[in-house]
């Protein structure tokens, strides 16, 4: 890379007002510094812990289910981009990382299912799924999205890439309201 590029992805993330971009392998200690970054760059905000929460939530997706990983000298990591943007009236925090293909429907089922109902009713659906023992071949609870759909100011924004005859890359899009509204 010269440098006339890295100065234009400087003045990009400068233009869309890019809080945070990592695109790598995630482990805990990676989410860690991250989430404390988050922190303290958003410590004004009323909401601070609900972005912060949505955060360690969509980090550990990537270093549990992402397609890709890569083996460190502790733990396997799994591959994936963050990026955390700062729009006029609102915060995005977005996720992306490949999947098997196979478990695509079961992905998109599960979005469309979260989007489909109010606060009170994920609030409900939360609540029995916590109760119940985590789904065969599930490495957490089984209420991530449940629970970042609870805490975000909107539906989940989702999309879903082929890349190959066996791979998709899965890109999750949440949104938080600004103090000012």
């Amino acid at each position: 890379m010269d440098e006339a590029n890295l100065f234009q992805q400087y003045q990009d993330t400068k233009d869309h007002k890019i809080l945070l971009s990592f695109k790598g392998a995630i482990s805990q200690e990676v989410v860690t510094e991250f989430g404390s970054m988050i922190r303290s760059s958003l410590s004004a905000e009323t909401n601070t812990k609900k972005i912060f929460a949505v955060f360690i939530e969509l980090a550990q997706n990537i270093v549990r289910y992402s397609a890709e990983q890569e083996s460190g000298p502790d733990e396997n990591s799994g591959v994936g981009i963050i990026l955390l943007r700062e729009k006029k009236d609102y915060f995005y925090l977005s996720s992306g990382n490949m999947v098997v293909k196979e478990s695509v429907s079961k992905i998109q089922e599960r979005c469309e299912k979260v989007n489909s109902m109010n606060k009170d009713e994920l609030k409900a659906y939360y609540q029995d799924k916590i109760r119940k023992p985590p789904e065969a071949g599930s490495k957490g609870a089984g209420i991530g999205l449940i629970d970042i759909a609870r805490k975000s100011d909107g539906p989940l924004h989702f999309a879903i890439t082929d890349i190959d005859s066996t791979h998709s890359f899965l890109t999750l899009t949440v949104s938080f309201k600004k103090d000012n509204q």
